[in-house]
């Protein structure tokens, strides 16, 4: 049996195992073969890519990077999904699947995952995140990514339109929060294109964006994280639409150079950082 390239395909597929994609799991399927083949080219897959592929669906984006990766590591938390993707064809040896939720927590990547995938690498071979991200599971992942310094060359991620907004957003917008800070500070980010519904099954209601995420520096995103920046950003952000007098200290504001009655979106990153090392009072 083929892996399939086309909803039809797809459908008939799952409709064959009496599998009913789960809202829960963000299980919106891609279903366009001639996308699934331009994200592997623009991602420039080769054989010195380890790749991460988070959601391995009906193995439609993993049979393109079986053809052109090093090494492949697909993960998805759906075990019966995945054991329907792997009975698809005969997988090379350079290709594993992992049943596996990406994360541990919000806050943290799975070990398990980050010890698999970085075992795969051989000798000049980098990391590189290849994916359709369920939509629950993007914006953490791709945040934790970037603070827990996994030293990754890039990422190319089918996300959300409104979650890469978030990733890519400058200071003052609505869009303008953690992600972006941590993007502004550790990494550079840009929408290639824009994916409409149809490519997907089920159908969402939302466009989706090809997302390029290329980390900068691993140590720095270690140290920031260890000194506290994430959770400060979390909580300077719970109260977005209020002045950050509502949540610090106007002296320790002050001492960050920081206007008190600033919104938390108004405030540029180097600022965050500066806040960070004023002690509160």
């Amino acid at each position: 049996m083929a892996v399939p390239r086309t909803k039809t395909a797809v459908r008939a597929l799952l409709g064959a195992h009496g599998f009913h994609p789960r809202k829960l799991h963000g299980q919106n399927f891609l279903v366009d073969g001639n996308l699934i083949d331009a994200i592997v080219r623009t991602a420039e897959v080769g054989r010195e890519d380890c790749v991460l592929e988070v959601g391995t669906g009906t193995g439609i984006l993993t049979d393109a990077l079986a053809d052109r990766a090093g090494f492949v590591l697909s993960c998805d938390l759906d075990g019966r999904l995945q054991s329907i993707a792997r009975a698809l064809r005969a997988w090379p040896a350079h290709v594993e699947f992992a049943c596996e939720d990406v994360l541990a927590g919000k806050h943290r990547l799975n070990p398990v995952v980050l010890e698999r995938w970085a075992e795969g690498a051989g000798e000049g071979m980098g990391l590189k995140v290849v994916s359709n991200l369920p939509y629950a599971v993007a914006t953490p992942f791709l945040a934790n990514l970037l603070w827990e310094g996994v030293p990754v060359r890039d990422a190319f991620v089918l996300v959300q339109k409104e979650a890469a907004e978030r990733f890519t957003a400058r200071t003052g917008t609505a869009e303008y929060g953690p992600v972006s800070v941590a993007v502004r500070l550790l990494a550079e980010a840009a929408t290639l294109r824009t994916v409409g519904p149809s490519v997907f099954w089920p159908t969402p209601k939302v466009e989706s964006a090809l997302l390029h995420l290329r980390p900068r520096d691993a140590g720095r995103a270690r140290s920031l994280a260890e000194a506290g920046l994430p959770g400060l950003l979390r909580e300077a952000f719970r109260h977005r639409r209020k002045s950050l007098r509502k949540t610090f200290p106007e002296s320790r504001l002050r001492g960050a150079g920081i206007e008190p009655g600033a919104r938390p979106q108004e405030v540029e990153p180097e600022a965050w950082l500066r806040l960070l090392t004023v002690p509160p009072p």
